[in-house]
């Protein structure tokens, strides 16, 4: 294998022009994939606190529910406020 590149010399920087795109796309997926799922436990945690908090503060499941509910609503579609 290494007498092709020492025969070759032009191999290798083909070779490097290939690899490092590569390894780029390769860290930048693991990258989006690390904060994406970051982002979901964040916004899992945030969920529970708020589920906690008012199951603390006295409210009902049926109240939870209907906070919880909107508040997903108006995320789906901010375009419902706008006219």
């Amino acid at each position: 294998m290494l007498e092709i590149f020492s025969a070759n010399p032009w191999l290798v920087a083909v070779a490097e022009i290939a690899f490092v795109p590569l390894v780029c796309v390769v860290v930048g997926i693991v990258c989006i994939s690390f904060n994406v799922c970051r982002r979901k436990i964040r916004l899992a945690q945030f969920d529970f606190e708020l589920k906690r908090d008012m199951l603390q503060r006295g409210f009902s499941a049926e109240e939870v529910r209907t906070v919880i509910e909107a508040g997903r609503q108006d995320v789906r579609t901010p375009e419902a406020g706008r006219v």
